[in-house]
């Protein structure tokens, strides 16, 4: 079995004996991925999906070791752990349904190196002495492309505190991924060896190149073209977190670009704001013009001029005024 190079050599024996799967103990685990391809870095959620089969009501998560996650190359080296993932969170799955719960696994494990990796879990059963280890799912890491990157001070917590300041770099990078190209941003400490966070922006034209700058708060703005005449613009704070994303549309004699004002904020001028269901944060529509004057008169309600019904008025009572005047003679 390939998950024995994964679990510590006092599980073996006991593992060893262990029934084959769900057949004896009534519960399977699956892990199930969203993604295979991922950059160095970049968050990569793993969903573990619990069959329960054992006639009754199971309880997970009571202890921090309940859910085991392991990592091995293609070759069959173990990759390094550099944390746990946090699997806490109590949850009852009843008998005769199945449940899937996702993770992000990136934090617990090196993985900065290309290549193919295999993830395993193993799940202790609730009150019982027994264990059950997933099948292997196969991921890639994925090498980019550096387009741009700057270091930048990070602003302090206690802006009255003097202290030497922290420095990050940011960077810009690209990646082919599903036959598209993609742009990221990654913030890691100043000598890019510890990745803090890769985060993905939007598509980029393969002939496009992201405007970038920083305001006076170190927050990375981006501007790119993601189509014939969209923009994609974001904003990053120091730790990574994307605060903003917007799109915006070029229009007849404008184009959207970055513009910095005086006071060292930086904001998209010219082209036209396009709200997307993916905004961050959510857009919100102004509120509806409405008017204050009760007195006033919707030009939608106005009565109009010189409508057909008020020229045919007037034909009938010229025709009236000539035959009156035509008995009369």
């Amino acid at each position: 079995m390939r998950w024995s190079t994964l679990v510590p050599t006092l599980l073996l024996a006991a593992a060893a004996i262990l029934p084959s799967r769900a057949q004896s103990s009534g519960v399977a685990i699956e892990l199930v991925l969203r993604d295979s391809v991922f950059l160095p870095g970049e968050e990569i959620p793993v969903g573990v999906r619990i069959s329960n089969l054992a006639g009754r009501p199971l309880t997970f998560g009571s202890s921090s070791n309940w859910l085991i996650f392991y990592a091995e190359s293609k070759q069959g080296d173990i990759v390094s752990r550099t944390g746990h993932v946090p699997v806490e969170g109590e949850f009852t799955l009843e008998s005769a349904k199945a449940g899937t719960k996702w993770w992000n696994i990136q934090p617990a494990f090196d993985l900065t190196q290309s290549g193919n990796y295999l993830i395993y879990a193993e799940v202790r059963l609730p009150d019982w002495s027994q264990r059950e280890v997933s099948e292997p799912v196969s991921i890639t890491i994925q090498p980019a492309r550096n387009m741009w990157e700057s270091t930048f001070g990070v602003p302090p917590a206690d802006p009255s505190v003097s202290s030497e300041p922290e420095i990050r770099r940011y960077a810009l990078q690209a990646a082919t991924r599903d036959r598209e190209r993609r742009l990221y941003a990654r913030v890691t400490d100043e000598s890019s060896t510890q990745i803090y966070r890769v985060v993905y922006l939007d598509r980029l034209l393969s002939f496009a190149n992201p405007d970038q700058q920083l305001d006076n708060s170190s927050r990375l703005h981006v501007l790119f073209q993601t189509g014939g005449s969209s923009y994609t613009y974001c904003v990053l704070d120091p730790s990574g977190e994307l605060v903003i994303r917007q799109r915006h549309d070029i229009v007849p004699g404008s184009r959207p670009r970055l513009a910095k004002n005086d006071d060292g904020t930086i904001a998209v001028a010219g082209g036209k704001r396009a709200p997307t269901v993916i905004d961050i944060p959510p857009y919100v529509p102004p509120p509806a013009a409405t008017n204050s004057d009760p007195s006033a008169v919707s030009v939608t309600n106005a009565p109009s001029t010189g409508s057909s019904t008020d020229k045919k008025s007037t034909r009938e009572e010229r025709r009236k005024k000539r035959r009156e005047s035509t008995e009369k003679q």
